[in-house]
């Protein structure tokens, strides 16, 4: 009904114009009338492009902010790692470092897998045969001594964790030279001294390092740290817990010793 109103009108104009003046009163009262008409019927048109470009641009936008998101992430994953290896190599620098004093045949391993077995304390390292590794190979990692080899192949070792409840290493107090013997208890970054005597010089936060005793361990690397000195009236011994120096959770890099006097080299099948 609209559109016809909208041709009748027209074709009058047009009738109009051939009949009279371009200036034409009448046409110029019929164009003003047709006007909002033509308006109206453009109006869903405009409305069509307007929510076809708006939406479009919404959603573009979206997706852009989801990839800028993801990549931020990425970017915040690959500056944690590094700054983690960053830390990771000050450490070994410097364990490399304190050990040039030793005059002794070094090189780094990586951990590769970690014995899923709670009650065991192994992980095993990228080294074997082939690198001159040896059973009771003492192995340390950027803030201490972690274990020993106790089992070999060509291409890998497994070390046998200080904290695993069969190991024992001899120490020494820093503070005062005290010997002992640290043993494993068992649970993570964990030592246990026993049958102590209980005038012995021993006190929370003392530093044990390895006394070189046993021809196995070379001498004055931090093996732990005394947290609890127990001495009970009427028990024969006192003793005392100590945590590790080094962190299972944050050792990635390992360092394979060959003292200047390796004993007990015997090697794997």
């Amino acid at each position: 009904m609209r559109l016809g109103i909208v041709l009748l009108l027209s074709f009058a104009l047009i009738f109009s114009d051939s009949k009279q003046d371009h200036s034409s009163t009448l046409r110029v009262f019929i164009a003003t009338l047709i006007s909002p008409l033509e308006f109206a019927a453009s109006m869903p048109t405009a409305i069509f492009n307007w929510f076809d470009t708006n939406v479009t641009s919404r959603s573009d936008l979206i997706k852009q902010l989801n990839n800028l998101q993801d990549e931020r992430l990425l970017l915040q994953a690959q500056a944690q790692t590094l700054v983690s290896l960053e830390a990771e190599n000050a450490h070994l620098r410097q364990l490399l470092g304190s050990m040039e004093r030793q005059k002794s045949r070094r090189t780094v391993a990586e951990i590769l897998t970690v014995d899923a077995d709670p009650n065991k304390h192994l992980v095993t390292i990228n080294r074997g045969i082939s690198d001159g590794a040896y059973l009771g190979q003492p192995v340390l990692d950027a803030r201490g001594v972690l274990g020993q080899i106790v089992d070999l192949s060509m291409l890998t070792s497994k070390v046998l964790l200080v904290s695993d409840a069969s190991h024992a290493i001899p120490v020494k107090v820093l503070r005062n030279g005290v010997r002992a013997i640290a043993k494993g208890s068992g649970k993570p970054n964990e030592l246990i001294l026993e049958q102590l005597p209980h005038t012995i010089d021993l006190k929370p936060g003392d530093v044990l390092i390895t006394s070189g005793l046993g021809m196995r361990f070379p001498d004055g690397f931090p093996v732990a740290v005394i947290r609890q000195f127990i001495s009970i009236p009427g028990n024969p011994f006192a003793s005392a817990t100590a945590t590790t120096s080094t962190d299972l959770s944050r050792s990635g890099l390992v360092i394979l010793l060959w003292p200047e006097i390796p004993t007990n080299k015997s090697r794997g099948n």
